[in-house]
C-alpha cells in the first residue's frame, strides 16, 4: 500500500547538488537550513573520516532500519551494503539479530547495540564493555552517533512517508 508523502519533495533542480536527488534530500530541502546542517552530519557518517569500518557501519544502519521497519532506509542501505561487498547471508543475518551464528563476536555486539538503543535508549554496560575490547573511544562515539543518526532518519522517513525511488525495494515481505 502506497501512502502519499506528508511533505512533498522539492524539484531536484532546487537542490543545487546537495546530497543528490534522493527523495529524502528533496523532502528535507523544504527546510534549507536543516538540510545544510543535517547534510554535514550525514556526510560524515557515510564518509571516509568515520572510524568504524564500512561493513560495521552498515550492519548498525541496517539493524536500525530493520528494527524501526524503515523501508526507505533499509532499501538504500541494502544497496550500499551490496556495493561494499556484503552478501545476502549478511543481510539475512541482520534480520535475524545479534544471535545469528553468521556474525563474528564484534558484529553481534554492533547489532546488539542497535537493538539496545531501540529498546532502552542506551547501550548496556555489558555490550559497551564488549565493544570497548575492539574499539577506541573515537570509534565508540562514531558507532553510537551512527545508530543515533539512523534512528532519527528512520523515524523521520516513516513519519513523513518519504517514497522510495524507482528501482528500490522496501522491506522484505514475510
Amino acid at each position: 500500500m502506497t501512502t502519499e508523502p506528508r511533505i512533498p519533495p522539492v524539484d531536484p533542480a532546487q537542490l543545487e547538488g546537495q546530497m543528490g536527488t534522493l527523495n529524502i534530500a528533496r523532502t528535507v530541502a523544504q527546510n534549507p537550513g536543516l538540510l545544510k546542517a543535517w547534510g554535514g552530519f550525514a556526510t560524515y557518517i557515510l564518509g571516509p573520516d568515520l572510524t568504524v569500518a564500512p561493513r560495521e557501519r552498515e550492519l548498525a544502519i541496517l539493524r536500525v532500519g530493520w528494527n524501526l521497519q524503515a523501508g526507505y532506509e533499509w532499501a538504500h542501505h541494502v544497496a550500499i551494503a551490496r556495493e561494499i561487498g556484503m552478501t545476502e547471508e549478511d543481510i539475512l543475518a541482520v534480520q535475524e539479530g545479534p544471535g545469528s551464528a553468521h556474525f563474528s563476536a564484534l558484529e553481534a555486539l554492533i547489532v546488539r547495540a542497535a537493538d539496545e538503543v531501540k529498546s532502552g535508549s542506551e547501550i548496556s554496560g555489558d555490550t559497551w564493555r564488549g565493544l570497548k575490547a575492539h574499539y577506541t573511544d573515537q570509534q565508540m562515539l562514531d558507532l553510537l552517533f551512527t545508530i543515533g543518526q539512523y534512528t532519527l532518519v528512520s523515524v523521520a522517513l516513516r513519519s513523513i512517508k518519504v517514497q522510495l525511488e524507482p528501482g528500490f525495494e522496501g522491506l522484505p515481505q514475510a
